[in-house]
């Protein structure tokens, strides 16, 4: 099964979870898991999913059962005032951060109980989006102040990676196989490649992502979401406005871009690779769509739309 986290501003009632052949590539099932307000991210371990939620004006993290669809959560904690946009478990932890607020949460799970543990404020309207850990450091990206922060894994401070202004960096992957980080900007749509050692962060490249000869479609996109091949080679990123799915070959000299094509829909706000990396899964928020798209695993292109399904509103996606 996959599940998606949706915003609900009037065509969407929560989150949907749908069926996915993982030989096929075919999308099919679709229904209604858990009817809840403003779920935009959700993520998994095992049966338990979490979301975030908005009840009664209060915002924040939910739990939920993935063996019993339309249940209540298993846990709901709402220190927020806005609703988290990215999720991540941690060990006993839920790391949310908060874009709205400028701060990441620290949500502690004692046999799935959420409590809020802590909240680390990165500054205001920092426009926190992501984080993302290795060798017990995490990143932060924070959009609006164009730099990533730097904590420890104490959550302590530990430096800032610094980023042009109007770059505003969004989502990064580290590579497994190597001390390199990959992160890509949403404003100026670039995808840099930093080398590291503890918190020395080494700027080594920066690959334009979208053409600046269409000044219109580069003011008007911006850059969302970016992911890994399962077997380190390949890097594909979402364009929202330009509605663009690009790859990247990743080389001993750095990255190429090999492909860009359309992703079929309307604001690709998210997308994940199947475990096996024969398909990419591509989540259009704007036209309501969600596409299976085959990949061939030695080359890194990606093909013709397998199957397509509606979900309205869609912003996060994971299988």
């Amino acid at each position: 099964y996959g599940y998606i986290g949706t915003y609900t501003t009037g065509r969407s009632e929560g989150i949907y979870r749908f069926r996915f052949d993982t030989e096929t590539g075919v999308l099919s099932d679709k229904a209604l898991f858990a009817a809840v307000r403003s779920p935009k991210t959700v993520t998994r371990r095992g049966n338990i999913l979490a979301s975030a939620i908005e009840i009664d004006g209060k915002c924040g993290t939910a739990l939920w059962d993935t063996r019993h669809i339309g249940k209540n959560p298993i846990s709901v904690c709402c220190p927020e005032k806005q609703t988290p946009c990215h999720l991540r478990f941690a060990g006993s932890s839920l790391l949310a951060t908060n874009y709205h607020e400028g701060f990441f949460t620290v949500y502690r799970m004692d046999s799935h109980h959420l409590s809020c543990a802590r909240q680390i404020q990165c500054g205001e309207l920092a426009g926190c989006h992501q984080s993302v850990s290795r060798r017990g450091y995490m990143l932060v990206p924070c959009l609006e102040q164009h730099q990533v922060r730097i904590f420890d894994r104490k959550f302590s401070p530990r430096g800032v990676i610094l980023f042009p202004q109007g770059s505003g960096p969004r989502h990064g992957v580290f590579h497994p196989k190597d001390h390199t980080l990959w992160m890509v900007t949403e404003r100026s749509h670039e995808l840099y490649h930093f080398t590291f050692a503890d918190t020395r962060f080494q700027e080594i490249a920066r690959i334009p992502i979208l053409p600046m000869d269409d000044p219109k479609t580069f003011s008007t996109s911006t850059t969302a979401a970016i992911r890994l091949s399962p077997d380190g080679r390949f890097l594909y990123v979402s364009t929202r406005g330009a509605d663009v799915m690009s790859v990247f070959a990743l080389e001993d000299t750095g990255a190429k871009l090999i492909q860009q094509i359309p992703c079929g829909g309307k604001h690709p706000r998210d997308f994940v690779l199947s475990e096996d990396g024969r398909f990419v899964l591509v989540l259009c928020r704007d036209s309501d769509d969600l596409f299976s798209i085959a990949r061939d695993a030695e080359t890194g292109l990606l093909g013709e739309t397998v199957s397509h399904i509606t979900v309205p509103e869609g912003s996060s996606i994971c299988l």
